[in-house]
């Protein structure tokens, strides 16, 4: 079954996620910007992972025709070009390029709740501590990961350095095309090891970055209904960590291209995905929807009150419009709404209010 999926299919998929996850970044930037007032660290880190994902989507519907043809090749449907065609150097190409492309999409979105976490938690010190413990991990593993990439067969000269002949061997959707030093029996074995490391570093980094939060928010004053959907909505990244985990049990285990290719894009995409999805926390009550309402509100009128000179009127319209002064991240992250003063006058345990009215 080296086609259950077709090529055409598999690009569907890819490109309608990552179109969703596009759109829904968008909304991400759209919801930060009506309750913040402006653009933090996490949002480039996140605008850094749309990027990715769109270069990768590109790279993957290049290749996906590739692998189809290698799958074909493996199942003995197709007949092998000649060692020295052009076709084998380009594959090899596409799939560095691939696996490089994956390292970073999914390492931006570490990337990015990291920074987020840090926004909402450095008030407290033990939290900090953790955090940087847990970013030094990830930086380790990034690298890590990128390094291997160019060593898996010795010396990175060894990825493009072919004989006479290419050597086309079981392993990696369907057939793995090797230079001929990554072929022997010890550098198969080793390139199996790496996948088996690649998916561990990726799975316990996913593992830490989700892990990180969820004390602050056990300690939370918070009805425990608030605190478990806040719990809930950093926990997303276990979907991804499964993804990772099935793509590497289909690729060793003499996967079809499909399945690999389908998990792959699975995984990245959602990974954005998720990424973009704490900051819609607030559409999912009347009061957040309403409030957020009253922010855009207020920024088109305040559009509206400039004058074609570009003077402002002054007057009743100049006074409502007038939002608060943003001075930290926890001061944006607070629902402030202005047509009730008394809220100002509430105690403010966390920055949280935005993620759990």
């Amino acid at each position: 079954m080296y086609n259950s999926v077709s090529v055409e299919g598999l690009n569907a998929l890819l490109w309608t996620l990552t179109a969703v996850a596009l759109l829904l970044s968008v909304g991400r930037f759209t919801i930060r910007y009506a309750t913040a007032g402006r653009f933090y660290l996490d949002d480039a880190s996140h605008l850094l992972s749309i990027l990715l994902l769109i270069g990768l989507a590109s790279a993957y519907s290049t290749g996906f025709p590739y692998s189809a043809r290698i799958a074909r090749i493996s199942a003995k449907v197709e007949r092998p070009p000649p060692p020295t065609d052009p076709f084998y150097h380009k594959y090899l190409q596409l799939r560095l390029t691939v696996t490089l492309l994956v390292f970073m999409v999914l390492w931006s979105v570490k990337a990015t709740f990291l920074i987020f976490y840090r926004l909402l938690f450095d008030v407290s010190k033990t939290f900090v501590r953790l955090w940087w413990v847990a970013v030094a991990l990830t930086f380790a593993t990034f690298w890590v990961c990128i390094g291997s990439t160019f060593t898996l067969c010795g010396s990175a000269n060894d990825l493009y350095n072919f004989s006479m002949s290419i050597s086309l061997v079981p392993l990696y959707w369907g057939i793995l095309i090797s230079p001929e030093k990554c072929s022997s029996p010890q550098s198969l074995h080793d390139i199996r090891a790496t996948y088996k490391y690649w998916c561990a570093l990726n799975v316990g980094t996913d593992l830490v970055v989700i892990i990180l939060p969820l004390f602050m928010i056990y300690g939370l004053q918070l009805r425990n209904s608030q605190k478990a959907t806040l719990a809930a909505v950093f926990s997303l990244g276990f979907v991804v960590a499964i993804f990772d985990i099935l793509r590497t049990v289909e690729s060793l285990q003499d996967g079809t291209f499909s399945g690999v290719a389908l998990w792959s894009s699975l995984e990245v995409t959602v990974a954005v995905i998720v990424a973009s999805l704490p900051l819609y926390r607030v559409l999912l009550t009347t009061k957040g929807r309403k409030s957020l309402m009253t922010r855009l509100s207020m920024e088109r009128y305040k559009d509206m009150d400039t004058s074609p000179t570009g003077s402002t009127e002054r007057g009743f319209l100049e006074m409502k419009v007038t939002k608060p002064a943003v001075r930290t991240f926890r001061d944006d992250l607070e629902t402030q709404d202005t047509e009730f003063s008394k809220y100002k006058e509430a105690p403010h345990h966390l920055p949280l209010d935005h993620l759990s009215i």
